[in-house]
């Protein structure tokens, strides 16, 4: 890589940095953690790796105990995003406590999917000015800020990064030596580390990657030829499996007593067939992504999943791609062409399944009567997610048609305009999420009505002198979360955690035992029980059980001796 390319990809990386610190100004403080009281998911990350960085090293590795003790799970249930919580549990003693990285890494993330579309721009001979330009404008997709904070609070699913750098494998790594394999094995183990869902695209290239260098090869040389290599060839297809799956077991993906909750998801958390034309936020605090152009509601609410507009300015480097096209089709140079049809093959399957079994447009539906094996349906049920590959690839298409039919200096000025037209039309949806992390950033728990009498004196000795803290009912698991919080304040385990694929049978399952001790008269007296459930009030009639009421809880502990005295 020379050196015009490299300072090119840094000055890319930079300005998505600067972005993103405008987008996310208010929560970029790893101190400040109240803010995700506020949150869902959010909270459910910052929890995971909370207690995760507290207890001690174990196999798997991302095994979590004290978050859920009577629940089964990982960092990976929690979606902590293991690629950064399990290196700073290595350092872990000389972090401040608390400390939180879902800011930093919703930026870093941004960074990240510019140094891959910048990467690919490049590669494909556009100008640094127009690579700069339109990697910034695929960092900050609506698709990727919809899924951090602000948005859908899903910070490790902005990481478009990791199949980005994944397509650039399969275009330019036509050969399959050691090079190539360990760039894949990285990039393997780095999706791992993040998402599921970003694993199984990284996985899925990396398969079409295989299949071409195989197909290659054959053709090249064929079986008899050079039996050697078709043997190495066979083991790293065998071995390459096998590590993956055994970083999963170590991260934690086999840690959980969950269970599959099924494919009644599929087809509600769909995509619409025009998502990439629709800007409808499916945020409460903002109806339209765009300015100016229409919106409509999808006749499905899960469609938020297939959240995809890609903005008037990728509209418009599609409408100048495809006007240039018409007039002279591109040429593919033969080294590329057969990657290109895998990726389109492979792009256009993903959308198709990203629609699942019907068509929506608006408030229509179609039935699509396509026989998707129910294990499929149950692990992918976000099926809309899917749509993210064609998109980038449509994008990167659109690229390479301005680099070939343009001159340099023309080709430049287009990306600046698709980059202009792109801010001004999602000017609106990029100042939300700036005010929504400054709104994060005045949040002061002991404002909230909902933390009420949580300060009192004799709850906080009671919580700082117990081990654990029992839940009685968590039917609004979600809701619950901040008491979750408060007993990792406090150092302390919870019973019950909200977790990925856990189901009301599960969580019944586990909040029963301190049910039962109270309804029996038996406290545990190194608990401090948040009571939930009317029918278990009654605990605190029990001789020696001091009670506390507050708007979220009523916190029953029994005395011990030294507090009765």
């Amino acid at each position: 890589m020379d050196m015009q390319r490299r300072v090119t990809i840094v000055i890319a990386a930079c300005l998505a940095g600067l972005l993103g610190s405008y987008l996310y100004a208010g929560i970029l403080n790893p101190l400040k953690v109240e803010w995700l009281l506020q949150e869902g998911d959010l909270l459910q990350h910052f929890l995971g790796w909370h207690y995760y960085r507290h207890e001690p090293w174990d196999w798997p590795i991302g095994a979590l105990h004290t978050y859920g003790t009577e629940v089964r799970s990982s960092i990976v249930f929690t979606d902590s995003l293991p690629l950064l919580a399990i290196p700073l549990k290595l350092i872990q003693a000389w972090l401040p406590d608390p400390f939180q990285y879902q800011g930093l890494a919703s930026v870093a993330h941004l960074m990240l999917n510019a140094i891959a579309a910048c990467l690919i721009f490049t590669r494909l001979k556009m100008s640094p000015i127009a690579a700069i330009a339109l990697s910034l404008v695929v960092a900050i997709m609506p698709a990727v800020l919809f899924r951090g904070p602000g948005g859908a609070g899903h910070e490790s699913l902005m990481a478009h990064w990791t199949f980005l750098f994944a397509i650039y494998l399969v275009l330019f790594r036509t050969d399959p030596g050691w090079k190539a394999r360990c760039q894949w094995s990285l990039m393997l183990t780095l999706a791992v580390l993040v998402h599921f869902y970003l694993f199984l695209l990284v996985g899925l290239l990396w398969s079409l990657w295989w299949l071409l260098r195989t197909s290659q090869q054959y053709r090249l040389k064929g079986l008899a030829y050079h039996r050697q290599w078709w043997l190495l060839w066979g083991a790293y297809s065998l071995l390459q499996p096998l590590i993956i799956l055994f970083v999963m077991w170590g991260v934690g993906y086999l840690h959980s007593g969950g269970e599959s909750p099924g494919a009644d998801g599929f087809g509600f958390y769909s995509a619409e067939l025009v998502a990439y034309f629709n800007a409808y936020s499916f945020l409460a605090g903002i109806i339209s992504a765009s300015v100016a152009l229409p919106v409509w509601v999808p006749g499905i609410g899960g469609q938020y999943e297939g959240m995809s507009y890609v903005g008037a300015g990728i509209m418009a480097l599609w409408l100048m791609a495809l006007l240039l096209f018409i007039r002279r089709p591109i040429h593919i140079p033969t080294t590329y062409r057969w990657p290109v049809k895998g990726l389109g093959a492979l792009a256009i399957g993903l959308f198709i399944f990203a629609l699942s079994d019907k068509v929506v447009i608006g408030p229509y539906t179609v039935n699509l009567p396509l026989p998707w094996p129910e294990s499929l349906k149950a692990i992918l049920r976000a099926s809309g997610r899917m749509v993210w590959v064609l998109m980038y690839l449509s994008i990167f298409l659109a690229g390479a048609i301005l680099v070939q039919r343009l001159t340099p200096r023309n080709a430049t000025l287009a990306a600046l305009c698709v980059l202009v037209i792109q801010l001004f039309d999602l000017q609106h949806w990029h100042h939300y999420f700036h005010t929504r992390s400054q709104q994060a950033a005045t949040y002061h728990m002991a404002e909230d009505p909902r933390f009420t009498g949580w300060d009192s004196s004799g709850l906080q000795a009671a919580l700082s002198q117990r081990q654990s803290l029992h839940i009685t009912q968590a039917d609004d698991i979600v809701g619950m979360l901040p008491l979750a919080w408060l007993a990792g304040q406090h150092g302390m385990a919870v019973n019950v955690a909200y977790v990925a694929r856990i189901t009301p049978t599960i969580i019944h399952q586990a909040v029963a035992p301190a049910q039962q001790a109270l309804m029996a008269g038996q406290p545990d007296p190194s608990v401090v029980y948040a009571i939930t459930n009317p029918e278990a009030v009654q605990a605190c009639n029990l001789a020696n059980m001091q009670c506390i009421v507050t708007p979220m809880a009523t916190f029953a502990w029994q005395l011990t001796s030294e507090e009765t005295q």
